[in-house]
This record gives C-alpha cells, sequence and structure tokens, in this order.
C-alpha cells in the first residue's frame, strides 16, 4: 500500500505542475541557495522551507508551541533529558517512514542542536540531553526534521521533504532559477499549487504584478498596484533600537543616556515603521506591562555642554532619515553636537559592530520567541561574536537571565525575566524603537488572508489553508 501511495504522490505531483488550476505566484527576489533547513540564511528560502518540512513541534497562528510530528514528550526531574517519541505513519516524500534516526541526522546538522546528546531509545523515540538545563529547548525543536542524509544524497532545491506542499518542478534559464512550484495534495487547501517566482529588483516584482504574472509579494517600499491589498504586518522576530556604547567615557554614565532616551518622541519617530517595541521581551506573555518603555517628556530639555555624539547607521534611507531625526532632537532639547555616519549596509557588521567601534548605534537584531535573552544581553556576551552590542554588564540582570534559562515553570520565569527587564530599562543600554513592517501586498481576488502573529516573514503562510480565490464570471 505505501508502493502504492508513493507512486500515486509522484504522479500527482508531477501534472500537477504543468495542469492548470488554483495558483498562488509570488514573485522573490535573488536567487534561491538552500531548502534544508539545517543550512538555510535568506529569509526567502526559509519561507519555502516552512511550507516543505515539519518540525516535531510548531507555532500555531496565534505564537504557540504545538506538537507537529511529536506525539509525546518527557522532560527529566533535573531539566536535562528530554524524551521524545515520534507520531508513528508520519511519511516523507519518497513514501520511507519517519523515525528517530532522521531526527538524530537532524540534531547533528543543525547549529542550535549540536551540544545535545541524542539516543535512540526505539525507532520512534528519541531521548534529548542536555549540558545545562535549558528550558527553552522546545522551541528549538521546531526546526524542520531532515530525513537521514538529506543533505549527502539530496539536492538542496529539490529534497525530500515532509510538509503538506513538496518541490513539483524547478525552472531554470540558463543557470538561473526563474521558478520553482510546490504542490499539496491535501484537499484541506483551495490552492494546492504555489509558484515562487524569481526577480533581479523590486521594479520588476511590481511590473510583473501589474502583468499579472504574480498574484502575491513582500516589498520594502509602499508601492501597490490595482487590484493587490497591502496585508501590512510587523516582523516581531525584529527590533530596532539604538544601542548605547556604554564601554565609552561618554555614555558610561547613566543619567546621561537616561536624557537622552528622554527626549525622543518614540510615537511620532516610529510611526509607520513598525509597531513599538516593549522592552528587551516584547509582546509576548513575559512582557512586564507595569514597566514604562516610553519615557518621552515634551517638556524636558537640558544643556549638556560640550557633549558630542555620532550615530553610525546602516546606510539604508529610512534608517538614516531616523537617525537625523534623533540627532535633531538631541540638538535641540540637550545642546549636544550629534553627527549621523552612515555605513554601507555591507560593511556595518565587520567594521563597526565586531571591533565595537560605535558611540551609538541604530541597528536591528533578531530575537527567539522564547524569552530567553542571553545571547543578546549577559555580560559574557560583551565580546564578539556575542550579540551584547552596548557591553551591558549588571550582576541582577545576569542573574535573573542565567535563572531564567533553567527555569522550567513559566511562572517562575516570569519572576525571574521581569527582574532582567526591569534592570534594562533602568539602565538604559538601548532605546527601543519599532517592529519592522513588512508591505505582503496581495491579489484583491485571494481571501482569508487574516491576522495572525507574525513573529517571522514566513509566518504570512500560517494560515494558508484559509486562503480562497473569488470565483468571478
Amino acid at each position: 500500500m505505501a508502493i502504492l501511495t508513493t507512486i500515486y504522490l509522484y504522479m500527482y505531483t508531477f501534472f500537477a505542475a504543468l495542469l492548470p488550476g488554483a495558483s498562488y505566484n509570488e514573485g522573490m527576489l535573488g536567487q534561491p541557495q538552500t531548502f534544508f533547513p539545517s543550512q538555510i540564511v535568506q529569509q526567502t528560502d526559509k519561507a519555502i522551507s516552512s511550507l516543505l518540512y515539519r518540525g516535531l513541534f510548531k507555532y500555531d497562528i496565534y505564537g504557540a508551541t504545538v506538537p507537529d510530528l511529536a506525539e509525546t514528550w518527557q522532560v527529566s526531574d533535573d531539566g536535562l533529558v528530554y524524551t521524545i517519541k515520534l507520531k508513528d505513519n508520519q511519511y516523507w516524500t519518497n513514501g520511507k517512514k519517519i523515525n528517530s534516526d532522521d531526527l538524530i541526522y537532524t540534531s547533528f546538522k543543525v547549529t542550535d542542536l549540536s551540544g545535545v546528546a541524542t539516543d535512540k531509545v526505539d525507532d520512534l523515540t528519541v531521548r534529548y540531553t542536555l549540558p545545562n538545563e535549558y528550558s527553552p529547548f522546545l522551541s528549538l525543536l521546531t526546526v524542520g526534521i531532515m530525513p537521514m542524509n538529506a543533505e549527502e544524497n539530496n539536492t538542496p532545491l529539490s529534497p525530500v521533504t515532509s510538509g503538506d506542499f513538496r518541490i513539483a518542478r524547478v525552472e531554470k534559464s540558463g543557470k538561473y532559477i526563474r521558478q520553482i512550484t510546490l504542490v499539496s495534495p491535501n484537499n484541506k487547501y483551495d490552492i494546492q499549487k504555489i509558484s515562487f517566482r524569481y526577480y533581479s529588483n523590486e521594479d520588476e516584482i511590481v511590473t510583473a504584478a501589474k502583468l499579472g504574472e504574480i498574484n502575491g509579494y513582500l516589498l520594502s517600499e509602499k508601492k501597490s498596484p490595482e487590484n493587490f491589498y497591502n496585508y501590512e504586518y510587523p516582523v516581531q522576530g525584529i527590533y530596532y533600537a539604538l544601542f548605547f556604547n556604554i564601554r565609552n567615557e561618554k555614555l558610561a554614565d547613566v543619567d546621561f543616556r537616561q536624557k537622552l532616551e528622554k527626549v525622543i518622541p518614540l510615537e511620532s519617530f516610529t510611526a509607520g515603521k513598525g509597531i513599538r517595541v516593549q522592552g528587551p521581551i516584547s509582546r509576548s506573555i513575559f512582557t512586564d506591562l507595569e514597566l514604562e518603555f516610553d519615557r518621552y517628556d515634551e517638556l524636558f530639555s537640558e544643556d549638556l555642554g560640550d557633549a558630542r555624539l555620532t550615530i553610525r547607521v546602516p546606510d539604508i534611507e529610512t534608517h538614516v532619515i531616523l537617525a537625523k531625526q534623533i540627532a535633531s532632537v538631541w540638538r535641540e532639547k540637550l545642546d549636544i553636537e550629534v553627527k549621523v555616519e552612515p555605513i554601507a549596509s555591507n560593511d556595518i557588521v565587520p567594521r563597526i559592530i565586531e571591533p565595537r567601534d560605535f558611540e551609538v548605534l541604530l541597528f536591528g537584531q533578531e530575537v527567539g520567541r522564547d524569552p530567553d535573552r542571553y545571547v543578546l544581553w549577559h555580560s559574557a556576551q560583551k565580546n564578539p561574536p556575542g550579540l551584547n552590542f552596548s557591553g551591558f554588564d549588571q550582576v541582577r540582570a545576569d542573574r535573573a537571565l542565567e535563572e531564567g534559562r533553567k527555569e522550567l515553570d513559566n511562572e517562575k520565569r516570569i519572576i525571574h525575566y521581569n527582574e532582567f527587564q526591569k534592570v534594562i530599562v533602568e539602565q538604559v543600554p538601548a532605546v527601543f524603537l519599532y517592529h519592522p513592517f513588512t508591505n505582503f501586498y496581495v491579489s484583491k481576488y485571494i481571501e482569508g488572508v487574516g491576522e495572525k502573529y507574525t513573529f517571522t516573514y514566513a509566518d504570512r503562510f500560517l494560515d494558508f489553508e484559509n486562503w480562497r480565490y473569488l470565483r468571478t464570471n
């Protein structure tokens, strides 16, 4: 029976890619590199990979972690051992059963799981042993599971997968990928075919939308052709902030940093760019809403004498404009000399961030869904490749971060993370600005694109099973 099912699915995949029918066609920038979850770097590839692979766990439209391939899981009393059992009768697109060998293979290939020991209990059960307590561990298991020897035996753009959608066709023009088509045999989807078409720049994508070649695309700017809606949504896995380099003598004084924060009208400066960030653990059940995240005082001003600052910022128009607005208000309200220095985007990490060569830095950071912020704010992460850009070093915050990532009970974790947030808000190592909006344009002839908790760009497809074509005569 399994062999017949596999033959049917292969035939369905082949013919479905060629036959006319309801298809969602999305414009993409650049070229795809790989869909292996262990190798992905580009956001465009992550979106496609999320449709192709399943993890042991996944996130629902509310951002909650729910089981996917996992049937049961147990955690030892010391929080070090996780025993996960797979659901039975789950299959790869080549007809083979998903088993514990696949879980072990994936754990060796995925960087986030590299320090975790894995043992096979039986064909459906794996035991993960952590070197230290780490309460966000289940969130790491949302990564797509790959079949045994996937990287060695599969091609990166046409792999064996497990999701509702599978690669049906890869179309090339010379050495360039022009289109990748995915199909699904699952009848829960009204739209069972998705084609991703690749373009060189945003103008080409807008032109393709006007010509009817595509009926969906992401864009950095607001360029909506006729018959397209902009489902503007925030990417809450990214926040932009002003990072103060508190290693620098000018910015070592917390009172000075508080004054810099106090005169920035965050509401008006970030309007239209995204939604406001609620501190270092933003818009989560762990966010301490009793804290004051916006301390703007319209009436406050002070002469800070001969102070001089330089704001370094990626040379992107919207970021440079915001940096100049902030510089202007510091000059006006605090009477300090401020210079804005745009840095080429490709140079910002090697030239500025890695050597910590800045006074004030306007930059975006990625965060995880779990409240663990150890790698971003613990004092052990002050030096590269650590991501504590500001050089923030507070014993209270360090202790809270250490305890929070060890504690399994959410109520107790909230206590630790509230303490961490309180210290950050008091000490102002950064001014948190906004989670950026992305412009997601979809044809007006597609309905069912609803509101959802959008943490990554790939989350635009979380409710794809609700999308429908408006039938017109």
